[in-house]
């Protein structure tokens, strides 16, 4: 069984009810912005790759915007950074024309930092999966995985053992969230009002999370996360119902 210190991400994941990947990717960003921001935007050799890079990627510069410039209520960090990475930038255009080269391109910093975390929690989960029953247990009752992070985990699978509990777990929360979808179209239709929401009310939200990635929490990364950073969930959905003996829309061939 894994350190429960390395898994610790991993089961905050299953407690908040999220794709326990998900959870180390957003622990990933927080913990490289608030690096980068507090101690390692000052190196001259983070700085050089930081400008070879081109500076962060877009969801990156809002995450370090987020903290420096909504919450520090400065902007001379970005400054500095993105100083260093336009004249990396000039002095690399200069030199494209004799040659007619290109560009160079490297990964932002952050995103690499974050890949290398999630790869180290992939091997973390699926040794969880053989040697601890009962997060087996909790993550097949919760949300399970969210696609991207299955086909990544799939895929750094070694053995049958991994990829068949990998399966089942993945299997039966799927399995469950059809029953919750099924159960909340049933009352959206007008044969079925009066009758109250039930834990399938947020069920079409979870849908689009297990298939696309849980989002980040609400609050930014300048501010504590607090107990539960996800929580409270999205509003039941409050589309008109059908009404009775009305055909639902057809579904596309």
């Amino acid at each position: 069984m894994t350190s429960s210190a390395l898994t610790r991400w991993l089961r905050q994941g299953l407690m908040y009810g999220i794709c326990p990947l998900c959870r180390a990717h957003h622990k990933l960003d927080r913990e490289y912005i608030w690096g980068f921001f507090d101690q390692w935007s000052m190196r001259d050799d983070v700085v050089e790759q930081f400008a070879r890079a081109r500076g962060f990627c877009a969801d990156h510069a809002r995450q370090l915007c987020r903290i420096e410039v909504d919450a520090m209520r400065t902007t001379i960090g970005v400054t500095d950074v993105y100083l260093a990475t336009v004249e990396r930038l000039l002095a690399d255009l200069a030199s494209l024309l004799p040659a007619a080269g290109a560009l160079s391109e490297e990964r932002c910093p952050a995103c690499a930092y974050r890949e290398q975390g999630i790869a180290d929690n992939v091997r973390y989960l699926l040794d969880e999966l053989v040697g601890d029953g009962e997060f087996r247990e909790r993550l097949a009752a919760g949300s399970g995985l969210c696609v991207p992070h299955f086909r990544i985990a799939w895929q750094a699978s070694q053995t049958s053992e991994q990829r068949q509990h990998l399966a089942v777990v993945e299997h039966t929360a799927a399995l469950r969230l059809a029953g919750e979808l099924r159960e909340h179209a049933r009352k959206q239709r007008a044969e079925a009002a009066g009758e109250p929401a039930g834990p399938e009310a947020d069920s079409w939200q979870r849908a689009i999370w297990m298939s696309s990635g849980w989002p980040a929490p609400a609050r930014a990364a300048s501010a504590p996360e607090g107990e539960n950073p996800y929580a409270p969930t999205l509003a039941p959905n409050t589309a008109p119902r059908v009404a009775a003996g009305k055909a639902a829309p057809a579904r596309r061939a």
